[in-house]
């Protein structure tokens, strides 16, 4: 008997023109949790689909428990207990919770053919209850948030007696909190004798939880450490094929003068009396917990969901912005937290979406001058790094760190002077990380006013000059450069108490 209860030797996967996995080496305890790191692009994504079944190998071997197996489907490795959760959950959102823990797999009275609803809510129950949640099964889940989904997706994978369960990235969109409810219920599957395999790009999620990690880079395998053997810094370099110097840019900005100023904002149910002002070449950070207002503090600013209370100043003048055409006309700009539903057209060309909020320049009569379009698309990806073959490509080819590259670029298409970044970093890679945070802080020393809001408080930190923290709609907190510590930005996101602070 194999102490591996999962193995992969030598594992290549090729499509036409593409070597997705190249002799890629696995190993999986039963009761370990083994973190699966890499940048966008290096073959995680592929690597999953060939555990799933999903992806055929063009050669290598795959053994669960010393024997060697071949998956023709996804229901094959279902039925040998390995279960995926992907980032993105994906469920039925007009189903209740029972319906999609045992979709595909429903209990069925063999002589009236008839589903066993009763027995499936109560054995929905139980399963949520073993991992800590009190969740009513015949509630919808569309009414869920991404956290209590994730927990049903768990359920879900145990429903089936999943011996191996792979996570991708499931804490990309959770909070602090959440995030640390979703490392208990892992540690106890561990405790449980279940193999995990947990994919994330935040080294936080490594050290708090994995025994081991392995690193993939350029499709293939370039090493598997004891977590408490490798540092940081060997890691990035393993991950990204050199040495991350600084991960957060010198800084070279001069604050000028004010360009926007907030007096008393509120929407109802949403935010309140907010009270802040921005300057020329700064950048304020806004943070605080998932709910906090944060988000719909911005997209009010940006006239997607209009306040209904307070002042704007733009330049010290009052004014009015009731839609996001009244934003770019006084030239504020948002980069949207969801690049691929909110910001990128992912079928369409790299070109076309950079090109694609700057039509009146490069169109006239209602036509579409095709080499403005290319030139003004080229300059700004060159500009903003994106690697790419071309330009001429789909959107949807690019990782994830170079279409957030893309939708920055897309912003700079229009004159602006204020810019709006929602999670700028959310799911990319550790050195696509370091590229957007140089592209930011490059863009405040050539005098945009940028807001950035994010729930890493590294990166608030690491790049703000002013720091805004927000509960329940509200700014609890103002720390000047150098005054935040993690600590203190955490105590003030969960305080209700609103410290009063100059804005300037």
């Amino acid at each position: 008997m194999s102490e591996y209860v999962l193995e992969l030797e030598g594992i290549t996967k090729e499509f036409p023109g593409v070597k997705a996995l190249d002799n890629v080496h696995f190993k999986l305890k039963s009761g370990e949790i083994h973190a699966l790191m890499g940048e966008n692009g290096a073959g995680k994504s592929t690597f999953i689909k060939v555990i799933t079944g999903v992806h055929s190998a063009t050669s290598g071997e795959i053994y669960l428990n010393g024997e060697q197996v071949v998956f023709h489907n996804p229901k094959d490795a279902h039925k040998m207990g390995i279960a995926a959760i992907y980032q993105h959950v994906t469920n039925y959102p007009d189903l209740n919770i029972t319906e999609n823990i045992f979709l595909g797999h429903e209990k069925i009275n063999k002589w009236t053919r008839r589903i066993k609803w009763k027995e499936m809510h109560a054995e929905a129950k139980a399963l949520l209850e073993s991992l800590g949640s009190d969740l009513d099964p015949k509630t919808e889940m569309g009414s869920l948030s991404v956290a209590k989904q994730q927990i049903v997706e768990i359920a879900k994978a145990l429903s089936s007696n999943a011996k191996i369960i792979i996570m991708d990235e499931p804490t990309a969109a959770l909070t602090h909190r959440e995030s640390e409810e979703l490392y208990k219920i892992t540690e106890a599957l561990r405790d449980e004798g279940v193999a995990i395999i947990f994919i994330s790009h935040r080294f936080e999620d490594m050290y708090r939880l994995a025994d081991c990690v392995t690193v993939l880079r350029d499709s293939q395998y370039i090493g598997t450490w004891d977590v408490d053997q490798i540092s940081n810094e060997d890691l990035i370099v393993a991950m990204v094929g050199r040495e991350i110097k600084q991960l957060f840019p010198e800084k070279s900005n001069e604050l000028k003068e004010e360009v926007l100023r907030l007096e008393g904002l509120g929407q109802m149910g949403r935010f309140k009396d907010i009270s802040l002002s921005l300057r020329k070449g700064e950048i304020l950070g806004i943070t605080g917990l998932v709910g906090a207002g944060r988000s719909e503090l911005c997209q009010a600013l940006f006239g997607i969901e209009p306040y209904d209370e307070g002042k704007v100043y733009f330049e010290g003048k009052k004014r009015e912005i009731k839609t996001p055409a009244d934003a770019i006309h006084l030239g504020i700009g948002y980069l949207p937290e969801d690049r691929q539903e909110q910001s990128l057209i992912l079928q369409w060309e790299i070109s076309q979406n950079i090109s694609l909020s700057a039509l009146d320049k490069i169109s006239k009569n209602g036509w579409l001058h095709l080499q403005k379009e290319r030139q003004l698309a080229k300059e700004l990806a060159e500009k903003v790094d994106v690697k790419t073959k071309s330009i001429f490509n789909p959107a949807s080819s690019l990782s994830g760190g170079n279409q957030q590259k893309v939708s920055v670029a897309k912003l700079l298409t229009t004159d602006l002077k204020v810019l709006i970044f929602d999670e700028p970093t959310k799911g990319v890679d550790i050195g696509a990380k370091s590229a957007i945070y140089q592209i930011i802080v490059d863009l405040a020393a050539s005098g945009y006013g940028i807001i950035m809001i994010s729930s890493e408080m590294p990166e608030v930190i690491g790049l703000s000059d002013r720091i805004a923290v927000m509960c329940e709609g509200r700014i609890t907190k103002f720390f000047d450069k150098g005054q935040a510590t993690q600590e203190a930005i955490l105590e003030a996101a969960m305080s209700k108490k609103v410290t009063k602070s100059k804005v300037g």
